[in-house]
C-alpha cells in the first residue's frame, strides 16, 4: 500500500510544502480558490433549482390530483433534458470556453425555473419546463470538469476538487430545509420565485472573477501560484523550484495590455517568464485530438467503462432517493415544517462534512505514499457498500420510524464519500479532456435519474405505495456497483 519510490504518486506534496515551494505574499489570496468559491455557489444554485421539485411536488399532487406515475414523471423529466447535453459541453467548452459555456447554461437554467408556477396548471407544460431546466444544465458538471483541470494543482486536486463539488450538498441542504417553511408560510410558488431570483445574482460573480485560464484573472495572480497550478505530475518529484523565491515584487500590473498579470520579481511579465510557468501545463503541447478520437480512446478503456458501470447502478439510488426522499419522510410519519426541514437537509449536511474531510484526507495520504488508487478505490467502495446495507435493512427488517430515518440519513449521506473516490477519477484517467470523460459519466448517470424516479413510482401504485421493491432494487445495485469498482477501478491516466 505504502509505496516510497520516486513514482508520479509520491510526487504529490501537502499544502504547507506547497507554500515553501511557491512562497506568495503574507496576506495573498490564492486565486485558485476563486473557482472554488464561486463554482461551490453555482453548483449549490444548480442543485437548488434541480431538487427544488421534490419538496414542492408534495402540494402541487395534493393541489392538481396529480398520481404517483405523473408524480414520478415529473421528478424524472429534468434528468431527460439533463441527459441531452451531456456529450456537448467538452466541444462547447472548446469553442466558447468554459466560463462562457456555464454561464449561459446555468443563466437559462434560472429563468425557466421561473415558469414552473405558471406551468403547473398543464401537466404538458410543467414537464417540458423542466425538460428544459434539465438541458440547460445539462452542461454544468463537464464543464466544471474543464475549468478544474485548468485552475487547480494536481498536489491539491482531492481536496480543492471536492470542496467545490459540495456545492451540490450545499445546495441541497439549503433548499431542503429552506423549502418545507416556505411552502408552509408561503406556499409553493414563491419557494421557485425567491430561489431562481436569489440565483441571479451568482451570475454576477462568475461573470467578473472566472474566467478560462487562471492567468487572465481579473484581479490578477502571482506567478509562484500559477507555477504551482501549472506543475504537473511528471513535474513533482523534483525538489527544485523553478520558480521566483522573491514575493516582495508581485503587485504590479500590465495597465498597457488592459490585464492584471502579476509581474515577476525580475520585472518582467508573467507572458515573458520561463516556459514552465507559462500557459497550462495540464494541456501539454501536442496537437488536439479530434472529439471523436478522443471518445473512443476513453469509451474503450477499462477505467472509463469500470467508472460507467458504477455511475449507473449508484445513480439509481442517489436520484431516487434525491427526488423522492422528502415524500418518503412524510409516509413515515415526519410532519410537514420545521421537522420535515430538519430530516430533509440532515443527510446532505453530513455529506458535506464528509467529502470535505475525506477530500483534505486523500491528498494527505497520497502524499504519505498510499497509492491513489487504493484512496479511490476504498472512497468509492464506502459509498456504495453502506447504501447497499443499509438499504436491505430497511426494506426487509421491521424496525420504528425512528430506526428507519435514522439508517436512511447514512444511506444518503454516504454519497459524501464519493467526491474524493469515483467523482474524481474523471479527472484521474484524462486531465486534458476532463469535460468529456465527466461528460460521458454524467450522461450514463443520468440515465437512471430518468427510469428511477419514474419508476418508483409505477411500484408505489402497483404495491400500494410499498417502499419494499424500490429499496430493495436499489440495495443491489449499490453492492454490484461496489464489488466492480473495488475489481476494476483505475486511476491511471488514459489520455
Amino acid at each position: 500500500m505504502f509505496d516510497k519510490t520516486n513514482s508520479k504518486e509520491n510526487g504529490l506534496t501537502n499544502h504547507a510544502n506547497n507554500l515553501n515551494r511557491y512562497p506568495t505574499p503574507k496576506f495573498y489570496f490564492p486565486r485558485r480558490y476563486l473557482l472554488v468559491i464561486i463554482g461551490f455557489l453555482g453548483l449549490c444554485m444548480a442543485y437548488i433549482l434541480r431538487v427544488l421539485i421534490s419538496t414542492t411536488v408534495i402540494d402541487m399532487q395534493a393541489q392538481y390530483d396529480y398520481s404517483n406515475s405523473f408524480k414520478g414523471l415529473l421528478l424524472s423529466s429534468f434528468f431527460m433534458g439533463y441527459l441531452s447535453t451531456q456529450l456537448l459541453a467538452q466541444p462547447l467548452c472548446d469553442k466558447f470556453g468554459g466560463k462562457k459555456t456555464l454561464l449561459f447554461g446555468l443563466t437559462l437554467s434560472i429563468v425557466s425555473s421561473l415558469f414552473v408556477p405558471l406551468a403547473a396548471k398543464s401537466k404538458v407544460a410543467v414537464v417540458f419546463v423542466r425538460v428544459v431546466t434539465g438541458i440547460t444544465q445539462g452542461i454544468t458538471y463537464p464543464t466544471m470538469n474543464w475549468l478544474m483541470s485548468r485552475w487547480y494543482p494536481i498536489s491539491e486536486r482531492s481536496s480543492l476538487v471536492s470542496k467545490t463539488w459540495t456545492g451540490a450538498y450545499f445546495g441541497t441542504i439549503l433548499v431542503d430545509f429552506i423549502s418545507p417553511l416556505i411552502l408552509e408560510f408561503l406556499g409553493w410558488e414563491k419557494a421557485f420565485y425567491i430561489f431562481a431570483g436569489s440565483a441571479l445574482s451568482w451570475t454576477l460573480l462568475w461573470a467578473i472573477f472566472i474566467k478560462d485560464d487562471p492567468k487572465d484573472v481579473v484581479i490578477g495572480i502571482h506567478p509562484n501560484e500559477l507555477a504551482l497550478i501549472n506543475e504537473t505530475e511528471e513535474k513533482l518529484s523534483s525538489e527544485k523550484s523553478p520558480l521566483i523565491n522573491s514575493v516582495q515584487s508581485y503587485g504590479s500590473i500590465n495597465q498597457d495590455n488592459n490585464t492584471s498579470d502579476y509581474f515577476g520579481s525580475n520585472g518582467a511579465s508573467i507572458d515573458q517568464e520561463s516556459p514552465s510557468i507559462k500557459g497550462n501545463s495540464n494541456i501539454d503541447n501536442d496537437v488536439e485530438l479530434p472529439y471523436f478520437k478522443v471518445f473512443k480512446i476513453l469509451i474503450t478503456s477499462r477505467a472509463l467503462i469500470t467508472l460507467l458501470y458504477f455511475n449507473l447502478v449508484t445513480s439509481w439510488g442517489f436520484y431516487l432517493l434525491l427526488m423522492w426522499y422528502p415524500t418518503w419522510l412524510v409516509s413515515v410519519g415526519v410532519q410537514t415544517g420545521i421537522e420535515l426541514s430538519v430530516f430533509n437537509a440532515l443527510p446532505y449536511f453530513i455529506s458535506v462534512v464528509i467529502a470535505s474531510v475525506t477530500g483534505m484526507a486523500a491528498d494527505k495520504l497520497m502524499a504519505k505514499g498510499v497509492k491513489k488508487i487504493i484512496v479511490r478505490k476504498v472512497l468509492g467502495a464506502l459509498s456504495a457498500v453502506l447504501p447497499g446495507v443499509f438499504l436491505f435493512l430497511i426494506a426487509f427488517c421491521k424496525l420504528s420510524n425512528k430506526t428507519q430515518i435514522a439508517f436512511m440519513v447514512i444511506v444518503v449521506c454516504s454519497n459524501g464519500f464519493s467526491a474524493a473516490g469515483s467523482q474524481i477519477v474523471t479527472l484521474d484517467i484524462s486531465p486534458r479532456y476532463a469535460g468529456v470523460t465527466m461528460g460521458i459519466g454524467n450522461f450514463v448517470a443520468t440515465i437512471p435519474g430518468i427510469l428511477g424516479p419514474l419508476i418508483a413510482g409505477v411500484l408505489l401504485e402497483k404495491f400500494n405505495s410499498s417502499w419494499t421493491q424500490i429499496f430493495s432494487m436499489s440495495g443491489a445495485f449499490y453492492l454490484s456497483g461496489a464489488v466492480i469498482w473495488v475489481l476494476f477501478a483505475s486511476s491511471d491516466k488514459v489520455l
